[in-house]
């Protein structure tokens, strides 16, 4: 069975909602003993101050998603320089062979700027075989060993780059989920002790009472989207 997507159950942007919970932290200090009336202990304040640290811990979405870019811009480079050499060799090919003759055909589909990033590696391999049969007929036309050592070379990197974009994609969703429970938690303790807060203080102490308000409304929860007229 497929997981279900982890999604914020807060209304505050992730920056706030930690701040939110480092002034909350700071007030039940200040109020200590009417929150240790209400059973508020050591455990229970190293249990929020836990859940907070645990959700800044985690890398922004910018960050999780300049990771991904930059592992994507290199795997794009790797197939940029392979299809460079996979062109040339082409070229060569059909110089020696004819577009339309069947020894060309064994290098492979051409037109590979069409083709996922997996089946360009399939045809690259394919092609560095085919290279090194052909190489006495296609010298002429300036490929060597070196050339195709490169184009291996370069096929390995892009297979390599492809494995990596991968395990980043996969990284940067584990990590995007991790911290979205992360900030659910956070928010769950925060709203538990700002509502202790508030029924500690109310109709007593309107001041205290409102610092314990974590949505800035005036029935100091989420507004809610207006429904559509029955």
């Amino acid at each position: 069975m497929k997981k279900e997507q982890v999604t914020r159950d807060f209304k505050l942007a992730d920056s706030v909602l930690k701040q939110k919970a480092d002034e909350l932290i700071a007030l039940i200090d200040r109020d200590s003993t009417e929150f240790t009336d209400r059973g508020y202990n050591a455990a229970k304040k190293t249990e929020l101050t836990a859940a907070r640290d645990t959700a800044e811990s985690f890398p922004s979405d910018e960050q999780l998603e300049a990771i991904k870019m930059d592992l994507t811009e290199q795997k794009d480079a790797a197939r940029k320089a392979l299809e460079k050499s996979m062109r040339s060799i082409f070229k060569m090919a059909e110089n020696v062979f004819g577009l339309y003759s069947a020894k060309y055909k064994e290098f492979g589909n051409a037109g590979i700027s069409q083709l996922s990033d997996a089946e360009v590696v399939r045809i690259a391999k394919m092609m560095s075989v085919t290279v090194e049969k052909y190489l006495p007929q296609l010298a002429d036309e300036g490929l060597t060993f070196d050339k195709i050592n490169t184009l291996i070379t370069q096929r390995e990197a892009l297979d390599v780059a492809i494995d990596a974009q991968a395990q980043g994609v996969s990284d940067r969703d584990v990590a995007a989920e991790g911290r979205i429970e992360a900030l659910n938690k956070l928010y769950q303790l925060l709203t538990k002790y700002a509502g202790t807060g508030k029924d500690i203080f109310y109709e007593t102490n309107e001041a205290k009472y409102n610092d314990y308000i974590i949505y800035d409304t005036p029935s100091g929860l989420p507004e809610m989207p207006p429904t559509d007229p029955v």
